[in-house]
């Protein structure tokens, strides 16, 4: 795992290069995610149903301007960007209060080339090692189907607090899930390729 580090980035202080990198990196996965990003208008979209793309938003909108305001960790693999999770480091939500403030994935993801190495796993480690003052829970959702991310969930340690029946499409929910940071992690093996939101 030597040859994986990871950098955490303020909302909106993203280096102009790391932009571009995250720019790539998000283009090249956009499409793996239930509904696809680009058909999104933010990370914060609670109407996941798949849409058609004559609603997408214009290209540089909505969701990813919305992740290049939020925390940002970003993995390199060899020197080279491999893969990104976006969170809100304040986030508060009725439907879990007991769990807020919280820290909210928005989005996580490894580009192709470079997933099985453990990335997706290095990105949740880094984000549970960030300093004590920020909040206790790490929280995501995710999509009933995607079996890959949900298996790397549950050996880190992540337990689902709320389930949304066909939120997605038919016979695709959408899963909340949880972690208290603060609690030592369950090992975890091998990554993933597309992740939560």
């Amino acid at each position: 795992m030597n040859d994986i580090s990871a950098r955490w980035y303020r909302p909106g202080a993203i280096p102009a290069v790391q932009v571009r990198e995250l720019t790539d990196m998000f283009t090249e996965v956009a499409g793996e995610f239930v509904p696809p990003l680009t058909l999104r208008g933010g990370t914060a979209v609670s109407d996941l149903r798949e849409r058609g793309p004559e609603a997408a938003p214009s290209p540089g909108n909505g969701y990813l301007d919305e992740m290049l305001q939020q925390e940002l960790i970003m993995s390199r693999h060899k020197g080279e960007a491999a893969g990104f999770i976006s969170f809100r480091s304040n986030h508060q939500d009725p439907r879990y209060a007991e769990l807020c403030p919280c820290l909210y994935v928005s989005t996580i993801a490894v580009r192709h080339g470079n997933r099985r190495h453990g990335i997706a796993r290095a990105l949740y480690e880094e984000l549970f090692a960030l300093p004590a003052s920020l909040p206790r829970w790490v929280v995501l959702r995710t999509w009933s189907t995607n079996t890959g991310h949900l298996e790397l969930l549950d050996r880190l340690g992540f337990t689902s607090i709320l389930r949304l029946q066909d939120d997605r499409a038919d016979g695709v929910d959408t899963l909340y899930l949880a972690n208290d940071r603060t609690a030592k992690a369950g090992a975890a093996a091998g990554g993933f390729a597309a992740g939560a939101t």
